[in-house]
């Protein structure tokens, strides 16, 4: 009822899965809770394929949890507890409708969808009943600020994709080809896009095969047409795939450098490309040089591999990805606002009544001044449209032997020192 309060010895973590959507906040009961440091209430719906394996996000948002609840240093008084729900993928109106259901129990912030067109429906309803929405994948902003309760973990691409105009700016290139994966590639890659009517750059764009993994004919194409420098837009299993069809088409020499815009290329195979000599360049901003990531990260590898072998991803057993990385931030975010704030009810909410929760700006608000020295850096959010702009970004290079960091600083990505010798592994800048 309204005006009904419990007081809760342990809080209770909801989860529900298949799009990549993790709630904040669930209860079991249809009433206001007391929300302060002490009551955690969460929970989560994630996306899956049907009687497929969790997904690395789901499993991230676990084990964010677990480490929470064992380490007892963010939230000491705490006890997270969760259940896990899924959706299919791609279907936006369950997404709603579990997005609703969870709303109604009363909870404090929503994670995800993935998927752009069901994150805009759960986007939609966060807007209207003052919930909290928070991505971890890139998606395409408008430009309206009517998301003003949306935060995204995901590096703001307008910054990649400077990033990547700058390497080729860099490399000196003067014909570059773009092979993107989907139609929004094309949006994240618009500072490149736009390169040529501002530089001298001729640029080729080419698509991949949207029903097959079989790029063998498009690359032949691109090998007739001596297209050697290239971009490919594109996640990491068709990066893997990708690889293993240039190796095999002679296609992974010295003559060809491929840039990858995918932040898991670091996770990827590379034996079989060592001593190719093919130049290949990619973005990395899961921080592995710090210690303490270094062992949350080893933690996770260990509970991967003890886990069933799961179908071929071209992902080196038990890495990390950069979606899990993010999750497992994502929860840090939330709960260091959780720490931040004073006491707070959460109401259950109705999405056929519009009627908002009164403390959605305070905690959104919360989310958008947290800090967080995380898995993938120093997290801070743009407060006006909680988008993730000033992050720490690795340039990561293919070579025979050795690691080199080469830091950067300001607004354009200023190589310092960075020689690009065969002898190097890795540049990296912020």
């Amino acid at each position: 009822s309204e005006g009904c309060y419990f007081k809760l010895t342990t809080p209770f973590f909801v989860a529900c899965v298949k799009e990549s959507m993790a709630i904040i906040g669930g209860w079991t009961r249809h009433s206001k809770v007391l929300f302060s440091p002490a009551f955690y209430p969460s929970g989560g719906i994630f996306e899956s394929i049907e009687s497929g394996p969790s997904g690395a996000e789901e499993l991230a948002f676990k084990f964010a949890l677990n480490t929470i609840n064992r380490n007892r240093t963010l939230l000491p008084n705490t006890t997270l507890t969760y259940d896990i729900q899924r959706i299919n993928i791609f279907d936006s109106f369950e997404a709603s409708r579990k997005a609703c259901d969870q709303l109604s129990l009363g909870v404090a912030a929503i994670f995800g969808p993935s998927h752009s067109s069901s994150a805009n429906a759960v986007q939609s309803i966060c807007n209207a009943l003052g919930v909290p929405h928070i991505q971890t994948k890139w998606k395409h902003q408008v430009s309206d600020n009517r998301d003003s309760y949306y935060v995204s973990l995901y590096p703001d691409f307008s910054s990649l994709s400077r990033a990547i105009l700058d390497l080729v700016h860099f490399f000196k290139w003067r014909t570059v080809t773009v092979v993107y994966d989907d139609s929004t590639g094309l949006i994240r890659l618009q500072e490149l896009i736009k390169a040529p009517s501002r530089y001298n750059i001729r640029l080729k764009i080419r698509q991949l095969p949207t029903e097959t993994k079989d790029a063998k004919p498009l690359l032949k194409e691109m090998k007739k047409a001596k297209e050697f420098h290239v971009i490919f837009d594109c996640g990491h299993e068709m990066a893997a795939w990708i690889l293993k069809q240039a190796l095999a088409m002679g296609m992974m020499t010295e003559y060809y450098h491929y840039i990858f815009t995918t932040l898991d290329l670091f996770a990827l195979d590379m034996e079989p490309y060592r001593y190719s000599g093919v130049n290949m360049t990619g973005f990395r901003i899961l921080n592995t040089e710090n210690s303490q990531v270094s062992s949350i990260i080893e933690k996770w590898s260990m509970e991967r591999l003890q886990a069933p072998p799961k179908p071929d991803s071209g992902l080196l057993d038990g890495f990390m990805t950069t979606d899990a990385a993010l999750m497992y931030d994502a929860v840090h975010v939330v709960a260091v606002a959780v720490q931040q704030s004073q006491q707070i009810t959460v109401s259950s909410l109705q999405c056929n009544r519009h009627k908002p929760w009164r403390f959605g700006g305070r905690f959104i608000n919360l989310i958008k001044e947290a800090h967080w020295d995380g898995l993938t850096g120093r997290v801070l959010f743009n407060k006006t449209n909680g988008l993730r702009t000033d992050f720490d970004l690795d340039v990561i290079s293919l070579k025979e032997e050795g690691l080199e960091k080469v830091w950067i600083s300001g607004e354009s990505l200023l190589f310092l020192k960075l020689t690009w010798q065969h002898s190097l592994g890795l540049q990296s800048f912020i």
